[in-house]
């Protein structure tokens, strides 16, 4: 705790100077700019009286910004028979040099105001926590002891936060869970091991684009494909992570199915505008076929946020895999008790041995476009437990055929009925 607390101090000092220093800079950058451009001025006006032209229409020329080249030379000429060039300090260049030092005093002040602000900032936010820890640390001892009621019992009305809200809740709860820790334990061992290698390469990755930006010698073609190559591990990290949310979300219950009686047809037709533009970078055409007009109207009950989400795994794989200038079709088709929707492609295919795997979470195909393609291997893993969750199953068709056919066919079935409906506004 201590290393984070002085970690974060040395990077709110070294940012705020860093901040500082990039103002002072670029104040000072201005203020030689003007010295610059007002030396000119005088440069020109001598040059153009030197010319012959009036002192009126010299002034005139100076305050429409009009330059002259030539004047200006002609009138650094002039000066340098008097002793004057454009290394010798002039006037222009003690003020700028006298401003410099007191917009340093200046920010000094402020860096030191700032660095005190922030240490007063964090003694309080200590004392705080210090508090609060004092007050869990007092909760988590009666859990240990098994008192779990004495929230509701002794404190109601005390803690009002939503933290405390949990604990009361959690409180309840842990007698029930003590008896599944052991199996939690493995899972969370396997978990972490899943995630390090999940996350290993793009962190790696950035790190090292990262480090040579950092080069100063790099050449701008260079920093440009290290600076898109940076920008597409974060798109990935952001994606893997954005997944693993929702896995843990819905493994854990936060994720609420909420069903709504609305057609199902517009749910599929929002996967696919969601996945448009990756499928039209590849010229793939995405094609929805329904064997009756009915289905387009069809009412279904289904979370349509997540039912949504489902659909677009499915899509995003059928696209990554599938050859430029293909097709991806969809077929719906109602049935007796299920909806049926079809998501055919003409990509790589599914071995038969790994038909049972790719569900899994985490797991990535053996074949070597899956390898070298960008993927976490969880998609499938949340698209399956979204329409478990709603009373349907996903699975692979296998193919007829044999090895003559390409693509892989994915099956989604959801029920025409469903006991559980809940109505929400929320996607």
């Amino acid at each position: 705790m201590k290393k984070k607390k002085n970690r974060f101090c040395l990077i709110y000092m070294l940012v705020l100077l860093a901040v500082l220093g990039i103002l002072y800079y670029m104040q000072i950058r201005n203020e030689y700019k003007h010295e610059a451009e007002n030396v000119n001025m005088v440069y020109q006006m001598l040059g153009e009286l030197q010319k012959g032209v009036s002192y009126e229409q010299a002034i005139a020329d100076i305050l429409k910004g009009n330059e002259n080249q030539d004047a200006l030379e002609e009138g650094l000429r002039v000066l340098s028979e008097y002793g004057y060039d454009r290394d010798y300090h002039s006037v222009f260049s003690s003020r700028t040099k006298a401003y410099a030092k007191k917009l340093a005093v200046f920010y000094l002040g402020i860096y030191i105001l700032f660095l005190a602000l922030g240490y007063i900032f964090l003694r309080i936010v200590k004392k705080n926590r210090e508090a609060e820890y004092q007050k869990l640390g007092n909760i988590l001892e009666r859990f240990h002891n098994g008192e779990y009621d004495f929230l509701a019992e002794n404190l109601k009305g005390e803690l009002e936060s939503s933290a405390y809200m949990r604990l009361e809740s959690l409180g309840k709860k842990l007698e029930l869970n003590e008896q599944r820790m052991a199996v939690e334990k493995e899972e969370t061992k396997a978990l972490v091991t899943d995630l390090s290698h999940q996350l290993k390469t793009p962190v790696a990755s950035i790190k090292m684009c990262f480090q040579l930006l950092e080069d100063e010698n790099l050449q701008p073609e260079e920093r440009k494909e290290f600076l898109n190559r940076l920008g597409e591990q974060i798109v990935h990290l952001e994606g893997l992570l954005s997944a693993l949310v929702n896995i843990s979300r819905m493994e854990t219950g936060m994720i609420e199915i909420r069903k709504e009686m609305t057609s199902i047809f517009n749910t599929v037709v929002q996967a696919v505008n969601q996945v448009y533009m990756k499928a039209e970078d590849k010229g793939i055409e995405i094609v929805i076929d329904t064997d009756h007009e009915e289905i387009e109207k069809l009412p279904l009950a289904h979370d349509i946020k997540w039912t949504k989400e489902a659909v677009v795994n499915v899509l995003e794989n059928a696209v990554k895999y599938s050859p430029v200038d293909s097709t991806i079709q969809i077929i719906m088709k109602k049935q007796l008790h299920f909806l049926r929707i079809e998501i055919q492609d003409k990509g790589i295919g599914i071995k038969k041995e790994e038909i049972n795997r790719i569900f899994q979470k985490f797991y990535r195909g053996k074949h070597e476009v899956v390898r070298q393609a960008e993927g976490s291997g969880v998609g499938l893993y949340l698209a399956r437990k979204i329409i478990e969750e709603q009373g349907g199953n996903i699975t692979v068709v296998l193919p007829v055929g044999g090895k003559q056919v390409k693509g892989s066919t994915f099956a989604i079935m959801l029920p025409l009925k469903s006991n559980n409906l809940y109505f929400s506004k929320e996607g």
